[in-house]
């Protein structure tokens, strides 16, 4: 019952928040923004999640119908399919903050990555890098007689397949959005201690600084956000593996299998709700949401 409505509001909420979220990063102001590429490509990624991995694992864990299970090829692909498109997200927001440090670089050469160009070779380079890393699931997972489910076979394979998991979907990307987040904050810092001095400018750098200002500033949120789910959701993806073989009462099983569940739900959480924390926490992009509106009317 538990699963059957968080999936559902999750699934609601998530669609909602990123078509809105698509709205405001497509506006013409801001479209051309290699940032604001990064952040799109988050919110598609969120898509997947909500579209495929969400109505599956309701099905699942929800309605007892797994689609894991028809055959040994379906076992491996779709688990595959699903361990993939869950760290799209956080590694996209991961080459925001990157991003965010190039452009606010005093070096001309750092600052010359900060392009269009690079966002559209480094998007779908990264996503074809974390395929790659997931392809031991095509290999290793099959179908368990007893109990019947799919995982990972040997036992030595799961608990190095969970230990992967924490580091590509939790370690490496929360870790790079927190260093280059304060990296940039440094930077940023000390761009307006030498525009103290300097206070004469164009309206065009002002724009363009807010701009800067307001997309550090919704990456570092998301990089906390995604930091602390993703930590929790891998560590459920390890709860029902570890120590497996030692877990011999039935009950004790299921409890175990339950917490395990929901903290794997709960990672699932930051990409369906980074909207509502995020992008709403920007002045910036709340202004371009109202301009959405204005402009329907």
């Amino acid at each position: 019952m538990f699963t059957r409505y968080w999936c559902i509001t999750i699934f609601v909420i998530g669609f909602f928040g990123h078509s809105l979220n698509l709205c405001i990063f497509t506006r013409r102001t801001l479209r051309y923004n290699p940032c604001v590429r990064y952040l799109m490509a988050s919110a598609i990624g969120g898509y997947l999640i909500i579209f495929i991995l969400i109505p599956i694992r309701t099905l699942q864990f929800g309605y007892g119908l797994s689609l894991f299970l028809s055959s040994e090829i379906t076992c491996k692909i779709m688990s595959f399919v699903c361990s993939w498109i869950r760290m799209l997200s956080c590694w996209f927001l991961a080459l925001a903050s990157v991003d965010r440090f190039f452009c606010s670089s005093t070096s001309s050469t750092l600052r010359r990555l900060s392009s269009l160009r690079v966002s559209l070779w480094l998007i779908p380079s990264v996503t074809i890098f974390i395929g790659i890393t997931q392809i031991p699931i095509l290999i290793f997972f099959k179908i368990n007689a007893q109990p019947r489910i799919c995982l990972g076979q040997p036992n030595l394979f799961q608990k190095v397949n969970g230990i992967l998991i924490i580091i590509m979907w939790s370690l490496i990307p929360s870790l790079a959005m927190l260093i280059f987040g304060f990296l940039t904050v440094r930077h940023i810092r000390q761009s307006a201690q030498r525009a103290a001095g300097h206070k004469s400018g164009n309206r065009r750098k002002v724009r363009i600084k807010t701009v800067d200002r307001q997309l550090i500033q919704i990456t570092l949120t998301q990089s906390i956000l995604f930091g602390i789910t993703s930590a929790t959701g891998a560590i459920g993806g390890m709860f029902n593996i570890i120590d497996n073989g030692s877990r011999k009462d039935p009950l004790t099983l299921a409890k175990q299998s339950l917490t395990g569940n929901i903290l794997s739900f709960i990672g699932l959480l930051s990409p369906c709700i980074s909207f509502y924390i995020c992008t709403l926490s920007s002045q910036l992009f709340r202004r371009e949401l109202k301009n959405i509106f204005y402009t329907q009317q």
